[in-house]
């Protein structure tokens, strides 16, 4: 009994904190995704995330080859998937947008 009384009580703490931590984790995200700007350099997109604690996930394409590529940064707090789609070619942005939902396009 005393078991299910604490794992009542964690439940309760946890559906409180968990709506604002969401809330918090997703506009870091959308505000990190909006000062993406294209013609932005990657090496300064990186620096820029890394203050905010942030990272580029699931690189597909080789940036340091000139390639085209894309990358995420991802929401861990969003269980439908919540984040921002970066692409590029070579070490430039060409654009950004939020996206929800979904894994990065191939």
């Amino acid at each position: 009994m005393n078991v299910l009384v604490k794992l009542l009580q964690f439940s309760i703490v946890l559906g409180m904190i968990y709506p604002v931590y969401y809330l918090w984790e997703t506009d870091r995200i959308k505000s990190a995704c909006q000062q993406i700007e294209p013609g932005l350099s990657y090496d300064d997109i990186v620096l820029n995330l890394q203050q905010s604690g942030l990272k580029l996930k699931q690189m597909r394409g080789d940036y340091t080859q000139g390639e085209k590529w894309q990358a995420l940064i991802e929401s861990h707090a969003s269980f439908r998937g919540y984040g921002c789609e970066v692409r590029g070619v070579g070490k430039q942005i060409a654009g950004s947008r939020i996206v929800k939902g979904q894994q990065i396009a191939p």
